[in-house]
């Protein structure tokens, strides 16, 4: 699947923003709220902001599903952010002269200078455990050398120290190796040694040029990844960790330099020099471990290089020209593929490198416009009253409630158990929305993304009854009160008899609508019995 037919139409119409021309760096909104600060609501992942928390009411629905379920009232929402543990980018960057070794958080937020000196500080690598990293370092009119050094820029230790240069470092599986690249022997070379510097061994002896080394991450396939001219051009090669069992991985007319492994070990990230009519371009391609099932990441005529997957595998950090300078970008490895720069300065910025997680700010689902990750907008500004949603693994879902400012102190929710012989599937959540209005729905339907919205107002509702999913927190069906059956004190008629037949629940009332999961009307005259399957279909009975 080639992809950049999209990237390029993403780029046209504004959605990869900072693009060709520059721009600041995409950052989340100047001081976004964090655990512990004044006046914010913590619920789960979730860090919430209301414009009060004296009357602010997290409410926790039943759910028997692998999802949590929270329902947000009494105060208005001004900010709502989920947070998850985020790889930290590390990298190297001549912003202020000189290279030095920096990092900073996903979304290029926080950046900290880890060394400053007058040395040429780069290509760093994480170690899998995120405790430490190792770069190589030149100082002027000296060789390289590979150093080491903590997660926080203190003690830094030489591995290697010879008369030629050392450079390329990269940790293996377990950290306890790192391999590198050499030309101590008169031509570039591929070799190993402890975390520590001490035997340092040969891999490549083929007298061409082996270079760039990475580590494959799966421990039952330790193999090593290089770029070799063996063969004519550069291609990507691989090797068991003592330098036997070669295979070549890609065979083309092009140059393949760099590699990067997934971080599962089951795919890699490769530079290719393409020929273009003004000379070449390098782009990044993502290719199988025998080197089939190719896809093309990025295209742009000024060139990407270096890839790094994330350590869940959802993004690939590179360097990029796009912008007018060398500087950091991540791209999405799923729809709809955005890549978004994340780095801003005097200089240049390289070799980008993810891991060592922190808790970092996942998505923005309401605050100010251009707020959420990337420069996006969330799904609103403000929220007086939403459903939550989320399971072990952190955030899931958000719908907002639509209400009218006048009408918060008239909102009440009612959480819907199932009745006792209900099926095992469908697994439901159901609640009761009550005001005086409910104007519409507003479902998040992923980052960047016009959420789906189900428009209430023609149908003037005080009372809707939402069903989500326990098994991925979608929302599955709305069914709108008909309020003109109901007096308007007696709230509590408005619940719904809810029975089971089969494999489904039917749900019994007086509705004026009946919505389903992508916001159509199946019942614009009125409904009496809806019944919702195993496989979260809603069907109008009567």
């Amino acid at each position: 699947m080639i992809r950049d037919c999209c990237v390029m139409a993403l780029l046209a119409t504004g959605l990869v923003l900072a693009g060709c021309g520059g721009g600041s760096p995409l950052a989340p909104a100047p001081d976004p709220p964090t655990a512990g600060d004044a006046g914010v609501v913590e619920v789960g992942p979730m860090l919430i902001r209301p414009a009060s928390t004296a009357g602010f009411t997290a409410q926790h629905l039943d759910s028997r599903g692998n999802c949590a379920f929270v329902a947000l009232s009494g105060a208005r929402i001004d900010y709502m952010a989920s947070q998850a543990l985020l790889d930290r980018i590390v990298f190297g960057s001549n912003r202020d002269g000189h290279y030095d070794i920096w990092v900073s958080n996903m979304d290029g937020s926080g950046a900290v200078q880890l060394t400053n000196n007058n040395a040429a500080e780069w290509r760093p690598q994480w170690s899998h455990d995120g405790t430490r990293i190792v770069f190589d370092r030149r100082w002027p009119g000296q060789d390289a050398e590979i150093m080491a050094m903590s997660a926080a820029g203190s003690s830094i230790t030489a591995l290697t120290n010879d008369a030629t240069d050392d450079v390329d470092p990269t940790w293996s599986h377990d950290s306890r190796r790192i391999a590198f690249q050499t030309d101590r022997d008169a031509n570039w070379e591929i070799y190993s040694m402890f975390a520590n510097g001490s035997s340092q061994t040969n891999l490549t002896t083929a007298g061409c040029a082996d270079r760039a080394p990475s580590y494959s991450p799966y421990s039952g396939n330790p193999e090593i990844a290089f770029a070799s001219n063996r063969y004519g051009d550069f291609e990507v090669f691989t090797m068991g960790p003592d330098g036997s069992g070669l295979g070549q991985l890609t065979i083309n007319a092009e140059d393949d330099m760099r590699s990067a492994w997934h971080p599962e070990g089951w795919r890699l990230a490769v530079d290719r020099e393409l020929p273009t009519a003004s000379g070449s371009d390098w782009e990044l391609f993502t290719m199988n471990t025998s080197g089939t099932s190719e896809d093309r990441v990025s295209n742009d005529p000024d060139g990407d290089y270096c890839g790094a997957w994330s350590s869940d595998g959802n993004w690939i950090a590179y360097t990029s020209h796009r912008s007018g300078a060398y500087r950091l970008w991540v791209e999405e490895l799923d729809e709809p593929y955005r890549a978004y720069r994340v780095s801003d300065g005097p200089g240049d910025d390289w070799h980008p490198h993810l891991g060592s997680p922190t808790m970092q700010t996942e998505r923005v689902l309401i605050g100010p416009a251009g707020s959420d990750w990337g420069g996006l907008d969330p799904i609103w500004s403000a929220a007086y009253a939403g459903i939550v949603v989320y399971d072990r693994d952190g955030y899931r879902n958000f719908v907002r409630i639509g209400i009218l400012t006048d009408d918060l102190g008239s909102l009440h929710i009612t959480p819907l158990l199932e009745p006792a012989s209900a099926p095992s599937t469908p697994e439901l959540a159901g609640v009761l929305i009550e005001a005086n209005e409910i104007v519409n729905l507003r479902e998040d339907v992923g980052r960047g993304c016009e959420p789906t919205v189900w428009d209430l107002d023609p149908l003037n509702p005080g009372a809707v009854v939402l069903y989500f999913s326990t098994d991925d927190g979608r929302l599955v069906s709305a069914l709108t009160v008909d309020d003109s059956t109901y007096p308007s004190a007696a709230a509590s008629a408005r619940a719904p008899t809810v029975t089971s037949e089969g494999d489904a629940i039917v749900v019994q009332g007086v509705f004026s609508g009946v919505f389903d999961a992508r916001g159509r009307n199946l019942a614009p005259a009125g409904a009496a019995r809806v019944a919702i399957d195993d496989t979260s279909a809603v069907t109008v009975l009567d």
